[in-house]
């Protein structure tokens, strides 16, 4: 914007004389005014930078478990010195005894009362099964086979032709 817009009596037509004099200084007054008003106003668009805020920056979390990784580091490595030092110290030998102690159990005499009256009950059965005598005959199953057999070929239109008995080779090394 320019002056000119700020005019009291915007003159078309430039005059002289005493109105002249007089319109200067009220349009000097006017923008005096206008521009004092406009300096002491304030802008409605926030233009600043953000408030910066100190946990923003400074992540103590972050220090804090750095801090803890290293402590657990420097405690890890002086541990693993203290046993490449105590190794280094000796002069070989074995030094991975098991010291473990197992604890007494309450039912163990229990449990191997049972596992003993189980192992002698096994036995028992397992003598009782070699005396018996097998009730399975293949021969007399072989003779009913041949009886099925029979009966089904007079039953039926075409019947089988007999089956070729095996007869046993002798051997040439045999005979000889």
């Amino acid at each position: 914007m320019n002056k000119a817009d700020y005019l009291a009596f915007p003159a078309v037509v430039g005059t002289t004389g005493q109105y002249n004099n007089m319109r200067k200084m009220w349009d000097g007054q006017h923008y005096k005014y206008h521009v004092d008003r406009m300096g002491k106003t304030k802008p409605m668009v926030d233009n600043k930078a953000p408030r910066t805020y100190l946990h923003c920056h400074l992540k103590l979390k972050k220090i804090q478990m750095e801090q803890e990784r290293l402590m657990e580091l420097e405690r890890d490595n002086r541990l693993l010195v203290s046993r490449i030092a105590r190794t280094m110290g000796t002069k070989g030998g074995l030094d991975n005894w098991n010291t473990y102690q197992t604890k007494h159990s309450v039912n163990a005499d229990l449990r191997n009362r049972e596992l003993v009256k189980e192992s002698l009950e096994n036995q028992a059965i397992l003598k009782k099964i070699d005396m018996t005598k097998s009730v399975y005959d293949h021969r007399k199953w072989l003779n009913d086979f041949k009886v099925t057999r029979g009966y089904v070929n007079r039953l039926m239109k075409y019947p089988e032709p007999p089956m070729p008995t095996k007869k046993h080779r002798v051997s040439s090394t045999a005979s000889s």
